[in-house]
């Protein structure tokens, strides 16, 4: 961060009061879809707008790979039929790919010696452990202690935990019963899950046409007033503007990586605070050819979770965790990580499954300075501290992101959509 000496501060507080004349009418800092989803709203109603991005590409937790096939290193699909993504998704005419693991292939368990010939059973006795969760309206408490309550047995508590930890992007034991299963009612986004084809990156590509983007322009400073805000970057360059949009993701937020004078309401963070920020780690194996009969892994090692993709005559493997596993999996190194993932999917199929892979990645969101976790989940005792957290600031500071979605739909790339297009509407509802 550039650091502003006194004759600095005097400028800079000169310039923002006196200034008659802005860049434009909002400044966005982040350019995910959250960013996207509100600048294209303003930019139709015809306020200017522009967006800063750390990055050198617009998406944030969005990030399609293409050194081979087509692989998404963040978000990966579209949770629901309804999701607000089909809008864009249709208009431009993007092919898509149903997951239908439970119908096509099955679902199995591993635990380090082949696969369980009890899978079957295994997975009727977790979902018993999660049986009414989403449905659940009693005293809070934690999901674990929920689950506890209605297990057969501890081994399908055990797994069932891992699931809903994936899921979620942290352990059982540190979501809220009653706050998970008050966001699920609100949710309409549908229980059937999607691919796109041709990468995610196209939909946040979409978002992005037509709206002034600034890439490789990290935000450190912000110094405002009612009506009037100045944005100073790491590279030297300033923007001014009458309001702001801030999307960054609440691990940033509470890492206070972006500083403002004077600074923002205490009841902003705490807010920030009461809201949990996960991780999840990714593993991507690319295999020399397909899995046969293959729909899900469950499996009792780091990962917990892999599924399998196809690209025409080659395979993806991905491998995925959540929570205290993802974090000891993003302290390891890379080899480290993706040879804990091949010895796992390994003692499930077998010694001889190494030789199928052709390639191994491992990405983490958790080491990311412009995101520092994976995505939102509630904790016991969140509230209302969603809705505190996107509620304006003076009419100059708004927030918006998935954590912040008042539709059931956090922790997803839909649900930020909406979230930019919600405060997007109070601003313009405001003007």
């Amino acid at each position: 961060m550039r650091d502003f000496c006194i004759s600095d501060r005097i400028l800079f507080t000169a310039i923002l009061y006196t200034v008659n004349e802005r860049d434009c009418d909002i400044l966005i800092i982040g350019a995910g879809a959250a960013g996207l989803a509100a600048a294209q709203k303003l930019r139709e109603a015809g306020k200017s707008a522009i967006v800063l991005e750390a990055r050198d590409h617009v998406g944030g937790r969005v990030h399609t790979r293409r050194e081979r096939g087509i692989v998404e290193a963040g978000a990966e699909f579209v949770h629901g039929e309804h999701a607000a993504t089909w809008e864009l998704i249709k208009s431009l005419g993007l092919p898509t790919q149903e997951w239908r693991a439970g119908e096509s292939s099955f679902r199995v368990f591993s635990t380090g010696n082949g696969i369980r010939p009890d899978s079957e059973t295994l997975l009727a006795d977790m979902r018993k452990a999660e049986e009414g969760l989403y449905e659940y309206r009693g005293p809070d408490e934690t999901v674990a202690d929920f689950m506890k309550a209605r297990a057969v047995s501890d081994e399908s508590l055990f797994f069932a935990e891992r699931h809903i930890g994936d899921l979620e992007g942290a352990d059982a034991q540190n979501l809220g019963a009653v706050a998970l299963a008050s966001e699920g009612a609100l949710a309409t986004n549908g229980p059937r899950n999607f691919w796109i084809t041709g990468g995610y990156d196209q939909v946040v590509r979409a978002l992005a046409e037509g709206s002034d983007i600034r890439l490789n322009c990290a935000a450190s400073r912000v110094e405002w007033k009612e009506g009037d805000v100045r944005v100073a970057c790491e590279d030297g360059s300033v923007f001014t503007s009458r309001q702001l949009i801030l999307t960054l993701p609440v691990g940033v937020l509470r890492a206070r990586s972006v500083s403002f004078v004077p600074e923002l309401p205490d009841s902003f963070h705490d807010a920030a605070g009461r809201i949990g920020f996960g991780n999840n780690t990714k593993l991507v194996l690319w295999l020399k050819k397909p899995l046969e009969d293959f729909g899900m892994l469950d499996s009792d090692g780091l990962f917990g979770h892999f599924w399998q993709r196809l690209f025409g005559e080659e395979s993806v493997l991905v491998g995925y965790s959540g929570g205290s596993r993802a974090d000891a999996l993003a302290s390891m190194s890379e080899n480290d990580a993706t040879a804990s993932g091949i010895e796992e999917v390994a003692g499930a199929f077998g010694s001889g499954f190494k030789d199928q892979i052709a390639e191994a990645r491992h990405f983490t969101w958790s080491n990311d300075p412009f995101t520092l976790g994976s995505y939102s989940y509630a904790p016991p005792g969140i509230g209302s501290a969603r809705a505190e957290l996107s509620a304006p600031i003076e009419h100059t500071i708004y927030y918006a992101g998935e954590a912040t979605n008042a539709h059931g739909h956090t922790a997803t790339v839909h649900g930020a959509i909406e979230a930019g297009r919600d405060v997007a509407a109070t601003i313009l509802k405001q003007s």
